[in-house]
């Protein structure tokens, strides 16, 4: 195997043993390669290409999809430990796991673009109602956000890039969206989850006793529908669930990811790709530690 064109000689060095007969000797470059991180990704993509040896290839992806991963898991890690409160964050690092070359500016800027369009029609003296109404109108009028057909089940629909980009995605998908968008502008917003995996969003005020009280909730999956919390009640008790104050409690950011992970882990097993399961519980983990 001819050595990639680069500046780093040990590492291009290193990439021409990848075709290492003996499988110890392969497995030492091998943890050379991991060593050296994420910057040996593109001269690893480069080899790729500038191989036909359909063995080699594989090795090299293989190599490639454990730096990433690792790198995900720590970064995942770190997020999680200092800077959860940032839920765009968290969920482009649960993007990644699915698309590791993820443009995260791209990401950023489509989501301030949003923010913009919001704001523009926002101001300080319209009543929280109204400013949800504002929100609403933009995603679901004007952009045109909608949830998938109930009988699709795919990962896609997880994403945020995806979701960006067709403007479909599952409740919990557009409800995390919402609710960054809507923090971002100053509303008071926050996550719940609901039997059923729902995810609706709280707008939740502090009282004069240092708590926390619930105005009113809206739906994602109703084109950001509003309902007091007292409807909701009586709606999961028309649905047959226990009525459990716990429901109105707001989800942190990483616990709100963890989910994520954990549906991704089931939308995995439901299309018969298993092999990512032990993956994807590391990842979940890492959010929760």
């Amino acid at each position: 195997m001819k050595p990639p064109v680069g500046d780093d000689s040990e590492l291009q060095a290193l990439i021409s043993l990848i075709d290492e007969p003996d499988y110890a000797s392969f497995a030492k470059v091998r943890d050379q390669i991991f060593h050296i991180g994420a910057p040996a990704v593109p001269l690893l993509e480069d080899a790729w290409e500038n191989t036909f040896d359909a063995g080699v290839q594989q090795r090299i992806e293989d190599i490639i999809h454990n730096i990433q991963f690792n790198q995900l898991h720590f970064d995942l890690t770190k997020w999680a430990q200092f800077k959860d409160h940032d839920l765009l964050e968290g969920y482009i690092l649960f993007t990644r796991y699915q698309y590791p070359s993820l443009k995260v500016d791209i990401i950023k800027e489509e989501v301030a673009r949003l923010r913009r369009d919001i704001w523009i029609e926002i101001n300080e003296n319209l009543t929280a109602l109204e400013k949800i109404k504002v929100l609403n109108h933009i995603l679901f009028d004007h952009h045109k956000f909608s949830i998938p057909d109930r009988k699709e089940s795919e990962s896609k629909y997880l994403f945020i890039n995806f979701l960006l980009e067709t403007k479909t995605g599952y409740a919990i998908s557009l409800g995390i969206l919402y609710t960054i968008l809507a923090q971002s502008l100053g509303m008071p917003l926050q996550g719940l989850l609901l039997p059923g995996e729902r995810y609706f969003m709280a707008w939740v005020e502090p009282t004069a006793d240092g708590s926390s009280d619930v105005r009113f909730c809206i739906n994602p999956e109703n084109k950001g529908g509003v309902f007091t919390k007292e409807e909701l009640a009586m709606l999961l008790k028309r649905l047959k669930f226990p009525t459990q104050e716990n429901y109105f409690i707001p989800l942190k950011p990483k616990a709100i990811i963890a989910k994520m992970f954990e549906m991704l882990s089931y939308l995995y097993a439901v299309s018969g790709d298993s092999v990512k399961q032990d993956e994807i519980i590391r990842l979940r983990d890492a959010c929760t530690e």
